[in-house]
């Protein structure tokens, strides 16, 4: 038998660059590879055994695959431009310099303290953290779990790796580039369709780079580079290379993650968001080990994955293998790996019998076979040394030397982006998978994602999927019926189960699937999150149909009654900086500006980011916070006071139905509203709960304006769209955000005429002509304006609405005359201390998630209302009408300080713990009455006016008097002068 050399790459061969070395650090320990290496592959090349350590028992783990699939390889990788935490190695391409940690293992991976816990193996099976750390008290115990998670660790120093997010569209998206997506997309290129096919891997060809197969009388070799010359040349295809496809959405949005290679690294990660008429789904299938005692040791890997090794990559994983097999697919690693000078120990097949065909390649090569047989045991510490067969009836065991294993367990379809559209993967028996269900709309199968192929029937699927998605006859294609004759075995019947590994990640072992099933955990989802299988970064891709059916065999079910689990986007690990992108600082959220805020600037505005900077208090009005709020607060009593109100939400409603439209959000009427008027009222939620409020101005009966808190004003304007698109779209109606497009200056004080008269208006603005809750619109200071008479500080006010061009002369022309007068700028605080005094609602702050408009006292106008609105018929339900619902009051206090947040007491009890009847919404000093006064939703709050309250707040109980909201100015006199 041929020998192995004694380095692990072999002398030719591969689909590397040998003229192009790349140097790069493991563990600080200087290596090299070359340009085309996976860091996976360059690892084994170097002689790497242990890459990482399991997360229980802290066991080593080595390389078990070559891609997405290999659940072990987790690494913390540092390029020219950033630093990932954990990443797989065989999805890293190698780079200059790049310098790459292990995870896990302390002090080091191949010397991991941790792993002495392994002799307490049998005391820490699944779920032992529910049932040990509960006594005496979980917290004890949850730091230290919480740090003996995860697999990586995150570096606050490191570069942000550049990102970009792009969306696009197409006619048709392949995914996989293998030999079907190749296919699909050669047979496209003349459709004038526009075509995207992306591929995870930065070569097109999938396992058709370490395969023997021709397609169509052609090497693969030959017919791969043909295909792949005739797609990136063709003007209709885009190839997106090195980019995972990680999540299917509604309307056949995808998300894509797409690296972007230079020779020191991954210069940009692209996220794109891409629309398609049509998809092909080409993803293939990834291969699944087999259980048995002993199947974790460094040196165990899967065959397809010892197989792109040496093919691929000229690696040489080891140096005297053996195969374990269920099917005729571990037979062409046998041959691969004997065709590299790799010697072949034996390769054991759990069937009774194979083809003649693959005895004889097996005879030719010297190569023996053990039929009908099972290993029962492996040998080794931190890496394979030996394997223990014995056949499946029974008998004597011998041992086999060996430093690699290959499993070969048949394959699993890789359906996960169709089953994020909703199809159900079914079990087929005949080839022991799962596979699609029905396909999603406008979804075509290629590959071995419908079922196990070899590469010729990959090719002719390919072509199929392509003629439907051009709506052609297809020709009749022969049926695949499992074409490697795959015999299912999920376990030894014998053996010690606590040693028989299903989830290497995770360490959980069939003998934990098996308590699982004696405590009761039946349901697939119950299993997954009690023994923690298919949790772990490779979210299951290999260990999920062996656990699977291990569970349904001990319950005496059919795989096919289990099921799977439930399938959720990301496919893969996507960095949440990718995601981000540029989206950060301004970008993330860009500061909105007032189109006034140079002139509050000067004016030395402190501003408040609340969705728009907004001037808080200012400088100018006093030496500190308070001292100016007090200063703006009786300039609005006194004189008069300047608010920029412009973020308030302005939403124009037009059209013929725009009345009986808005109807049906309020719950005042506003059918009986007339032009040149205002009503003030609520939005609600379908359950009846406050949404928003504000006022609605009518300016003709075809248009009507509606005035909405600034918080919610983008919301209101969706919310209005949501429901004229999706319930009422016959409504001739339209709706437009306008709140940017004006700026909006409030006038407030008894002054407010006078200023108002000063810009010499074109309309009459006297208290009879213009009374409060009517609305004019006119030539004011020179400009264009609508001119509203609302007042949400219980003052005479004006709000005066100009262009968004035009409102920083209007604030200056206002400023100029209302100083004079003794007035000044007023902020965002004294504002809301203003309506506070009079009692006005704040939605957000003096409303919560179960508020109703019931709880503000408005029975009567809802029940005045003789149309229907959005949550009316929620208001009658027996919980919107309870005696002991929290309802809105006013408290006031005149002994001590009152504060937001306080919470009502009930009972005698003067301290904490006993049960609260409320709390305090709103509350501020009031310069005008000389006492604190506040807001709160108090339990049948109506009926206790003048009750005295007892509040708790930062340790300390004071005492408050329920009364009527708005103690200030109770008969409006102020309010319609």
């Amino acid at each position: 038998m041929n020998r192995a050399p004694a380095h692990r790459r072999l002398p030719e061969g591969g689909c590397i660059d040998r003229s192009r070395p790349v140097r790069f650090s493991f563990n600080g320990r200087q290596m090299s590879g070359y340009a085309g290496d996976t860091l996976a592959a360059a690892l084994l090349a170097n002689g790497v055994d242990v890459i990482a350590r399991s997360f229980k028992y802290r066991r080593p783990r080595g390389f078990f695959g070559s891609g997405l699939e290999d659940p072990s390889a987790m690494l913390a990788v540092r390029d020219a431009y950033g630093y990932d935490a954990a990443i797989r190695a065989a999805q890293v391409s190698l780079a200059e310099g790049m310098a790459v940690h292990a995870g896990t293992g302390w002090p080091s991976t191949s010397f991991d303290v941790g792993g002495l816990i392994r002799p307490f193996a049998r005391f820490i099976k699944a779920g032992f953290y529910y049932k040990t750390f509960m006594w005496p008290n979980w917290r004890w115990f949850e730091p230290l779990i919480r740090r003996a998670t995860g697999f990586g660790h995150i570096d606050a120093t490191a570069a942000v790796r550049p990102a970009e997010r792009v969306h696009a569209s197409c006619d048709v998206l392949i995914i996989g580039g293998g030999a079907a997506g190749m296919a699909a997309a050669h047979a496209l290129i003349a459709s004038g369709h526009a075509v995207v096919l992306a591929d995870d891997r930065p070569r097109l060809g999938g396992a058709l780079a370490w395969t023997d197969a021709d397609i169509d009388g052609r090497t693969a070799d030959a017919w791969r580079d043909d295909r792949a010359a005739a797609i990136t040349g063709a003007d209709n295809i885009h190839l997106l290379s090195s980019t995972v496809v990680t999540g299917a959405y509604e309307g056949n949005v995808f998300t894509l993650l797409q690296s972007i290679h230079a020779d020191d690294g991954v210069e940009l990660q692209r996220h794109w968001k891409i629309r398609a008429g049509k998809v092909v789904l080409a993803t293939g299938s990834v291969e699944r080990p087999l259980v048995f005692p002993g199947n974790d040791r460094p040196g165990v890997m899967l065959a397809s994955a010892m197989s792109r090794y040496i093919r691929e990559f000229a690696v040489i994983p080891a140096t005297r293998i053996c195969v374990f097999t269920n099917n005729d697919a571990g037979y062409d690693t046998a041959l691969v790996a004997s065709w590299a000078g790799i010697e072949v120990a034996a390769v054991i097949d759990v069937r009774d019998t194979t083809s003649e065909r693959l005895q004889s390649a097996l005879e030719a090569q010297g190569i023996p076979q053990v039929t009908a047989s099972e290993i029962t045991n492996t040998h080794g510490s931190t890496r394979l040394s030996g394997i223990t067969v014995r056949a499946r009836s029974g008998g004597a065991e011998r041992r086999i030397d060996c430093d690699g294993l290959a499993l070969a367990g048949g394959v699993s379809p890789l359906v996960h982006l169709a089953a994020h559209r909703g199809s159900k993967p079914v079990y087929d028996s005949g080839v022991a998978a799962f596979v699609p269900g029905a396909w999603p709309d406008n979804w075509y199968g290629a590959g071995d994602v419908q079922t196990p192929m070899t590469p010729d029937q990959a090719c002719a699927s390919g072509i199929a999927a392509a003629s439907a998605v051009l709506g052609k006859k297809q020709d009749a294609v022969d049926a695949v019926t499992n074409p490697f004759n795959i015999e299912a075995y999920w376990r030894p019947p014998t053996g010690d189960a606590g040693s028989m590994f299903v989830d290497l990640q995770n360490d959980v072992t069939v003998a934990d699937i098996e308590l699982a099933s004696r405590e009761g955990y039946v349901s697939v989802e119950h299993l997954k999150r009690y023994t923690t299988l298919g949790m772990g970064t490779d979210q299951g891709r290999t260990s999920n149909i062996n656990g699977l059916a291990i569970m349904a065999g001990l319950g005496g079910r059919d795989i096919t009654e289990v099921g799977t689990t439930t399938f959720r986007p990301p496919y893969s690990a996507v960095p949440m900086g990718a995601v981000a992108a540029n989206r950060t600082g301004a970008l993330y959220r860009a500061a909105r500006h007032l189109p006034a805020h140079d002139r509050h600037q000067r004016a030395g505005a402190v501003f408040e980011d609340v969705g728009w900077l907004r001037p808080d208090w200012y400088r100018q009005n006093g030496t500190g916070r308070e001292a100016a709020v007090h200063r703006e607060m009786t300039a609005v009593r006194h004189a008069v006071g300047l608010f920029d109100g412009s973020p308030l939400g302005k939403i124009e409603v037009a059209g013929p139905d725009a009345r009986a439209f808005l109807d049906l959000f309020y719950v005042s009427n506003i059918m009986t509203l007339k032009p040149g008027r205002i009503r003030y009222s609520l939005m609600l939620h379908e359950d009846g709960v406050i949404f928003d409020d504000g006022v609605v101005t009518c300016i003709d009966d075809n248009l009507f304006v509606v005035g909405c808190s600034s918080g919610n004003a983008d919301t209101v304007a969706a919310w209005l769209e949501r429901w004229r698109q999706t319930e009422w779209p016959s409504m001739r109606v339209a709706v437009a955000p306008v709140t940017s497009n004006w700026a909006s200056i409030a006038v407030a004080g008894p002054r407010a005429r006078d200023v108002l008269a000063a810009l010499n208006p074109d309309v009459d603005i006297s208290g009879t002509a213009f009374p409060h809750m009517s609305f004019r619109e006119g030539a004011i200071g020179g400009m264009m304006a609508r001119v509203s008479r609302i007042s949400f500080t219980g003052e005479l006010q004006y709000e005066i609405n100009v262009p968004a061009t035009q409102g920083d002369a209007l604030l200056e022309q206002l400023i100029e005359i209302a100083m004079p007068m003794g007035g000044c700028l007023v902020g965002l605080e004294a504002w809301l201390r203003l309506r506070l005094e009079k009692g006005y609602l704040h939605v957000g702050a003096d409303s919560n998630g179960r508020t109703t408009p019931l709880d503000l006292g408005m029975g009567g106008i809802i029940d005045k209302k003789p149309g229907d609105f959005i949550g009316r018929r929620s208001l009658s339900l027996a919980y919107a009408v309870s005696a002991d619902r929290e309802q809105l009051v006013g408290i006031k206090c005149t002994a001590a300080p009152l504060r937001a947040g306080g919470r009502i007491l009930a009972g005698d009890d003067t301290r904490p713990p006993c049960r609260s009847e409320g709390y305090v919404t709103s509350a501020c000093f009031s310069p005008s009455l000389g006492f604190h006064v506040g807001l709160a939703l108090l339990e049948n709050g109506s009926e206790r006016m003048g009750e005295t309250l007892r509040i708790y707040d930062g340790g300390d109980v004071i005492k408050a008097e329920v009364c009527r909201p708005g103690l200030y100015d109770p008969d409006n006199e102020r309010l319609m002068a």
